[in-house]
């Protein structure tokens, strides 16, 4: 079932990705919007950020044109839909939802960070992934945990807006 889900999900994140593309076009700054557009394109194409490459362009989801509050709906039903929330609500509701499950993901990165990885049995650190976006049925154990540790370094360096 793990694998059905997560082929749903991944379903989803061309559209997450492609929004963010076509919002990142609207940005003031050009070195930023550059840098996400480089990101966007890079994601298309198969390859995996880096967590450097993340925390760049951090600071363009806080009080910008890509803030949760401030995306196409569009986008948010494709985010919805990443984290299987319904995406077939009017757009207030999305935002608040997405903006809750996310809330909770990071109150629960928080205490990961503070229990240590190493305190989680295979099947939490497994479940921990994949809650996060993971499909963590075909990787090793040392795989999911490494995995952790970089989202947990990029979690914990977010703020809450």
């Amino acid at each position: 079932f793990l694998d059905t889900y997560d082929s749903i999900r991944r379903h989803s994140y061309p559209g997450v990705v492609r929004s963010l593309a076509l919002a990142a076009r609207s940005l003031p700054e050009p070195q930023p919007r550059e840098l996400l557009q480089q990101l966007c394109a890079q994601v298309q194409g198969g390859a995996r950020p880096h967590l450097a490459q993340l925390l760049a362009v951090r600071s363009l989801f806080s009080g910008s044109l890509l803030a949760l509050n401030r995306l196409q709906v569009d986008h948010v039903r494709a985010l919805s839909q990443v984290l299987f929330l319904t995406p077939h609500l009017p757009a207030f509701f999305l935002r608040h939802r997405l903006r809750s499950h996310v809330l909770e993901i990071r109150h629960l990165d928080r205490a990961l960070l503070r229990l240590g990885l190493g305190q989680l049995s295979e099947e939490e650190l497994r479940a921990a992934c994949y809650l996060r976006g993971l499909n963590s049925t075909h990787l090793a154990q040392a795989e999911c945990r490494a995995w952790l540790e970089q989202w947990l370094k990029l979690s914990c360096e977010l703020q809450g807006t």
